[in-house]
């Protein structure tokens, strides 16, 4: 019969592991980790060893990681738990519950620590998401309200009935405006998006709105994003800018960027409104027209606020808008 030594036993718990581990000195330095854990941080094991884990921690992250070392080595707290950011061997960040247990010797003296790391970088972007739709719910319902006082301003009619019958075409546009953000399989063309999405604003043929230069083919997901932020811009002209009011203009233009002709670029150019005033703070809105755009699309995006009247540019490769 054979008799397995509890060391060799440990070693092997250690090694086999699916959780990150690593045994760091008083000094923060990792005096051992498992595969996992080198795994889940992008590094060869043998390059990881004889590091500090201050090396490898997000900068906004490690002060909140140093008072807890300290209370644990001053025996204020036996070990501690967080949810902190690792920086890992490519540069991307992953986000790590840690669970910290300190080893003391036969005296109760702190001589090391022992971390159980979990990457739990999908759970953080679950939350980022579902912060981002609340956000954009809260944020579409009150605008909402403004767009539809704005429909009711500007639609002129010469009777009841002929008003009724043009609100009514108006608030359908404005509901389909709001289907088209979000449909799945939609193919169209930027022209037909930009009617489309501003149908619910502008009636058809309205002198405020122009549209000129290419009119290139878009897949769905392209769809989906440039009508969420064509969607904000024609939002916020309607409250604020060209759009307020009966004599300004909103001007779209799709042209080859000289530079490169696989790239073109969208520009939406406000004129005859309202003197812009920058915002002190940049809102939800503005997120979505600059930073998601860019992101989802790797899209050069960006909003100037002109006193003449608001621009904004969206540079993007002619390729991206016809993927799914």
């Amino acid at each position: 019969m054979t008799i397995s030594h509890p060391v060799s036993h440990h070693r092997r718990t250690f090694e086999l592991a699916a959780s990150g581990l690593a045994r760091v000195g008083r000094d923060g330095t990792l005096i051992d980790v498992n595969q996992s854990f080198a795994d889940m941080m992008g590094y060869p094991r043998d390059a990881l060893i004889g590091t500090n884990f201050r090396d490898i921690t997000h900068p906004e992250d490690l002060q909140g990681n140093e008072d807890l070392l300290g209370d644990a080595l001053a025996g204020r707290i036996n070990g501690y738990r967080m949810q902190k950011r690792y920086l890992r061997g490519n540069g991307e960040t992953l986000w790590a519950d840690l669970n910290v247990s300190v080893e003391r010797d036969e005296r109760g003296v702190p001589v090391s620590m022992i971390s159980i790391v979990t990457d739990i970088s999908a759970q953080k972007r679950a939350e980022e998401r579902t912060s981002f739709l609340m956000g954009e719910l809260s944020h579409r319902s009150k605008n909402l309200y403004a767009i539809v006082l704005n429909i009711l301003q500007q639609t002129d009619a010469e009777s009841v009935e002929a008003y009724r019958e043009a609100i009514s075409g108006r608030i359908m546009g404005l509901s389909a405006s709001q289907d088209l953000m979000l449909a799945e399989g939609t193919h169209t063309t930027l022209g037909e998006l930009v009617r489309r999405q501003l149908g619910a604003f502008v009636a058809p043929g309205d002198p405020r709105l122009a549209l000129a230069g290419e009119d290139p083919p878009l897949a769905s997901h392209a769809v989906r994003v440039l009508g969420m932020a064509l969607h904000e811009l024609a939002t916020n002209s309607c409250k604020y800018g060209a759009l307020s009011t009966r004599t300004g203009t909103v001007t779209v233009t799709c042209d080859e960027d000289p530079a490169d002709a696989a790239w073109i670029v969208l520009r939406w150019i406000e004129s005859g409104g309202p003197a812009v005033v920058p915002p002190e703070t940049s809102g939800f809105g503005r997120q979505v027209i600059e930073r998601m755009v860019s992101r989802a699309l790797g899209a050069d995006a960006a909003i100037r606020f002109d006193p003449a009247g608001l621009a904004w540019h969206c540079r993007v490769r002619r390729t991206v808008l016809a993927q799914e």
